[in-house]
């Protein structure tokens, strides 16, 4: 496989960003925020001119997700508060709004295949499952022993399933409301000095829903963590461990987020040491990566746009941690942003359009 990516011209906020994710028909780019809102970003403009935020949460939005057919969107703060808007809108106002679906930070959110419902977790190391049309909770399910970090459905089967942060991934029955099965993703965590490091970071499916590849590190240590990013693979119908992959080195630290590109390969992004990013594309036959970009600074999520070729990428500005270290002229704060980097196909000027 012979492939390259190069940057183009990408939006900038002026706030830190978690993630971003591409509409379903590719005009829009949205990020949750540490400002506590949405960011929107209108991708047919010549200058991915920022549209107005969607507004209602209280304080750091690292959940959520797209309606599979319409263009809603569900999302959820670090106090627990849920909204549903739609993202189309000139000046977005909520279709509801739940002030206390969670007992402190949403962590993630997916919707079902249908729409008709999603779940959500969070800090108060429980799973729900609300209603979408009307943001009535429909069930909780308890079952971990730490911060849940995510929330996945499996692309076929609308099974659930939720990662925590010691690295338990649990399969959920939702008609009898427990737990069926678990994958063993614990290698992921270490318990250093009184410090839980890592966990589960990310989760995705194979295309067919054969395999469920989850994404963390191998602590090596706290404070400022080390340890080296690995994917792990489980077999859907065994949970049984089928790959286990380093992708980096100890100052690479976390597997962020992975998605898999149309074209089958699987795409990860990395964050590590201060000023530390990686994108790579990974053929799972292959020992290396098939496409390496290294100079990225603390990836935290990564997206395929419609179109099946661009890539956005959540970045940090190298440098500038938010330490308080860095000031402008006048000795003021500066802090922290998020350039979210674009990246098309580096095509020889022969084949392209």
């Amino acid at each position: 496989m012979n492939i390259k990516y190069k940057p183009i011209k990408a939006p900038v906020a002026d706030r830190q960003l978690f993630n971003a994710r591409f509409s379903h028909d590719g005009a829009l780019l949205i990020a949750g925020s540490y400002q506590g809102d949405l960011r929107r970003f209108d991708l047919t403009s010549e200058e991915n001119k920022e549209l107005k935020s969607i507004n209602g949460h209280h304080a750091w939005v690292q959940a959520f997700d797209l309606h599979p057919s319409n263009h809603q969107i569900i999302s959820g703060d670090s106090w627990g508060k849920l909204q549903l808007h739609d993202y189309t809108q000139d000046n977005p106002v909520p279709i509801w709004a739940l002030e206390n679906a969670h007992d402190g930070w949403i962590r993630s959110i997916a919707f079902s295949k249908t729409g008709d419902w999603f779940a959500t977790c969070g800090l108060d190391q429980t799973v729900r499952v609300f209603n979408a049309k009307n943001g009535k909770e429909k069930q909780v399910l308890t079952g971990h022993n730490a911060d849940i970090y995510h929330v996945l459905i499996h692309p076929e089967e609308d099974q659930l399933l939720s990662a925590d942060a010691l690295g338990n991934v649990i399969q959920w029955d939702l008609k009898k409301r427990r737990a069926v099965r678990s994958f063993d993703a614990t290698e992921t965590f270490l318990s250093h000095r009184l410090q839980d490091v890592g966990g589960v970071q990310c989760l995705t499916f194979s295309p067919d829903g054969k395999t469920l590849y989850v994404g963390g590190t191998r602590p090596k240590n706290g404070a400022t963590v080390q340890g080296v990013p690995i994917i792990i693979g489980f077999s859907w119908d065994t949970t049984e461990q089928t790959l286990l992959r380093e992708i980096g080195g100890t100052a690479d630290c976390y597997c962020e987020d992975l998605k898999f590109h149309p074209d089958g390969f699987l795409m990860a992004v990395t964050s590590g040491t201060p000023g530390t990013g990686k994108l790579q594309f990974i053929d799972l036959q292959q020992d290396e990566p098939s496409f390496l970009l290294s100079n990225l600074s603390n990836c935290h999520s990564l997206d395929i746009h419609p179109d099946g070729k661009t890539i956005a990428v959540t970045t940090t500005v190298r440098g500038s941690n938010g330490n308080g270290r860095k000031v402008d002229a006048d000795g003021n704060y500066i802090g922290n942003n998020s350039p979210i980097q674009i990246l098309v196909p580096d095509l020889p000027e022969s084949a392209e359009p």
